[in-house]
């Protein structure tokens, strides 16, 4: 059944940005033809470079150009600030893609609370609303009849949550355990692989899989935002960022990376979260594991959780922890979701 166009509007214009815009460019007459899907790119809110805004949709080929540049944009501009256009455009959704801030997830926690409270969907790939302020947001959301949907902000473009809501919307996880941070998976990779420190971070930087402030990646902080938004998706468990025991890999040097190897081990940065009866136990640490263990053999930027269930035992998901492209397909699955959800 064909419904009205979705009008989408953007808040950030970095690299997920570009992804999501490459895979709309490419594969719009295969979205609607396979799965119904019709939008229209109106707006895109930047602090850095300006508000475009067009009722009727801003060319694709235009916001593929200017993904390659950082030059002010010239065209379609509006005298908005990002919350007068969440509140003046007539998007339907709003992507949430603005710096990450995990001490009090601003500005983007107020752009998602006004876009739901003005009865827009929000698709966000930002960690700080969904790491501090979730059920609030989720609350807000059916308040109002819309969705608050975050796939991008745990596993890049690896579908955990959406694969929870679905396949696994019976069995109840008891422990998560896994590599939830793709720079330093890569930088300890280079290292056992003889990279020195300073080198495989310059790599990681190149490649662009490192955050702005390095220590989010770094110092774990990244990993323990992905570990609660977790617990409160999939285990409905209310942590909070202080209740995660925290330790990064800044301290590990080139001789303890050998030293595990020549005996057989790999250092890994792993998040475990257990429920036990009356208590919950969570942290992010560098550990030294044996081969014997799974996410021993998780290697590059790629990203693994382990969910242990009970029901089904011990089920592994792995796939890509960073990338445009990657991070940009987890912002189209939000975006089909709705999409369904709209159409029932």
């Amino acid at each position: 059944m064909s419904h009205d166009k979705h009008k989408i509007a953007l808040i950030g214009f970095g690299t997920v940005a570009h992804g999501l815009i490459e895979i709309l460019h490419d594969r719009r007459n295969q979205l609607y033809e396979n799965k119904d899907f019709n939008f229209d790119i109106v707006a895109v809110a930047t602090r850095s470079r300006g508000t475009m805004y067009h009722p009727d949709g801003l060319p694709l080929d235009e916001l593929l150009s200017l993904g390659k540049s950082s030059d002010p944009f010239t065209k379609h501009l509006k005298e908005w600030s990002v919350e007068t256009m969440i509140r003046e455009s007539n998007a339907t959704i709003i992507i949430e893609l603005s710096h990450t801030d995990l001490e009090t997830a601003e500005p983007a926690l107020t752009y998602c609370r006004t876009a739901l409270e003005t009865g827009k969907h929000v698709v966000s790939g930002n960690k700080g609303p969904a790491a501090i302020s979730y059920h609030e947001l989720v609350t807000i959301a059916s308040k109002h009849g819309k969705l608050y949907l975050n796939e991008a902000t745990v596993l890049s473009g690896t579908p955990v949550f959406s694969l929870a809501r679905s396949a696994l919307a019976g069995v109840k996880i008891k422990r998560i355990r896994g590599i939830l941070n793709g720079a330093t998976n890569f930088i300890l990779s280079e290292m056992e692989a003889g990279t020195p420190y300073s080198v495989a971070m310059g790599d990681a930087e190149k490649l662009g899989y490192l955050e702005a402030d390095h220590t989010a990646d770094i110092e774990a902080y990244d990993a323990q935002a992905k570990l609660v938004i977790l617990a409160n998706i999939l285990m409905s468990v209310p942590l909070r960022l202080k209740d995660v025991e925290r330790s990064g890999i800044s301290h590990l040097d080139f001789q303890e990376i050998q030293s595990a190897r020549d005996k057989g081990e790999r250092w890994k940065l792993v998040a475990t979260i257990d429920v036990l009866e009356g208590s919950v136990q969570a942290k992010v640490k560098a550990e030294r594991l044996s081969l014997k263990d799974p996410l021993a053999h998780v290697m590059g930027t790629t990203n693994a959780i382990i969910l242990s269930t009970d029901l089904l035992g011990d089920i592994s998901i792995s796939g890509p922890g960073a990338g445009s492209v990657e991070t940009g397909y987890a912002i189209l699955s939000d975006l089909l979701t709705i999409n369904s959800e709209v159409s029932s």
